[in-house]
């Protein structure tokens, strides 16, 4: 069965590579990607029902004008390598420089993808395709080589997009998180991107943390238990995932609430309460003391202009001192 299996996947694969030419390029011999088990008939609707109901089947991004360079990551089969200079752009912090509070510019020499032909990230970009299926195996579409590279693991995979300030770095995050250390992805994501909780797996409601979960109501899990000292802010944006949440953030084109994936289970409690009295506390949008602290005593406050302070969580069970 195996041989039968190989003779029918090598010429598809050579197949799938072929169709793919960018000008300039020269040509590229396929890589011939062993192939493993194929999925049934019921292994295929299961991940196809996985696949839809994760953010991998929703990525479409306008992206400034020029979304093939975000579809680098979001929609691989859509992106276009040579645009090399919407490419310098997308990456050239300029280019997003306005007027406070006007619309992003678009990417003058990108070409963007119409929605309707956005492709997302689907099956054969994991997955090398057997006929009306898909090899269970692993594997990655190099969109630029014009065929599949071999992936020693999940977190190889994962890594092809999620990493760096693009990818919020969650593969970087996951490698130095002492809470979840040496786990994959897949662990909690399963093996397509199903959304997930922190409380799929833990109880807040129990445990030695019950009290101080009970006190926390708007308070991301991530908020406390980042190991990464990210800054910790109150989503204010209308409407969106975590709006009114306390949570991390992260810069990718704009600063946006990100739930950390460097996770631990000591907790600080002064990276947000900032004691100014016997009564309250303050919750200052850094998490570092010398972000705030200019003073060598640290009595002095600094606040930085661009950031909005969050109000007192505590407003309803005590008097908050005035502020500086």
């Amino acid at each position: 069965m195996a041989v039968v299996v190989l003779a029918i996947v090598v010429p598809l694969a050579t197949a799938v590579a072929a169709q793919v030419s960018f000008p300039n390029q020269p040509h590229l011999e396929p890589t011939v990607m062993p192939i493993g088990p194929v999925a049934t008939e019921e292994e295929l609707a299961q991940a196809q029902a996985e696949w839809e109901a994760s953010a991998h089947a929703a990525t479409y991004d306008d992206g400034m004008g020029a979304n093939t360079t975000c579809a680098r990551c979001k929609a691989p089969a859509n992106w276009d390598p040579a645009q090399d200079s919407a490419a310098q752009e997308a990456l050239d912090c300029g280019s997003c420089k306005r007027i406070p509070g006007a619309p992003r510019p678009e990417l003058a020499s990108g070409v963007p993808v119409p929605e309707a032909e956005w492709q997302h990230i689907t099956c054969d970009i994991c997955h090398v395709p057997v006929g009306d299926s898909y090899a269970t195996s692993i594997a990655f579409w190099n969109q630029a080589l014009g065929q599949y590279e071999p992936v020693a693991d999940v977190m190889e995979l994962c890594a092809h997009c999620h990493e760096g300030q693009h990818g919020f770095e969650v593969v970087e995050e996951q490698e130095a998180s002492p809470a979840h250390t040496g786990w994959e992805c897949t662990r909690c994501h399963g093996a397509h991107g199903t959304p997930v909780a922190c409380t799929d797996c833990h109880d807040p409601q129990t445990g030695p943390g019950a009290a101080e979960h009970e006190r926390h109501p708007s308070v991301n899990c991530t908020a406390c238990h980042d190991n990464g000292r990210l800054t910790v802010w109150q989503d204010s944006v209308p409407g969106a995932a975590h709006e009114g949440e306390y949570i991390p953030r992260r810069f990718a084109h704009t600063l946006t609430s990100w739930p950390s994936h460097n996770l631990t289970t000591e907790i600080d409690c002064l990276r947000c309460h900032h004691p100014l009295g016997p009564q309250a506390a303050s919750v200052v949008p850094t998490i570092s003391c010398e972000a705030c602290h200019q003073h060598q005593e640290g009595a002095t406050m600094f606040w930085c202009e661009y950031f909005q302070r969050n109000p007192n969580p505590n407003v309803d069970t005590a008097v908050s001192p005035a502020m500086p």
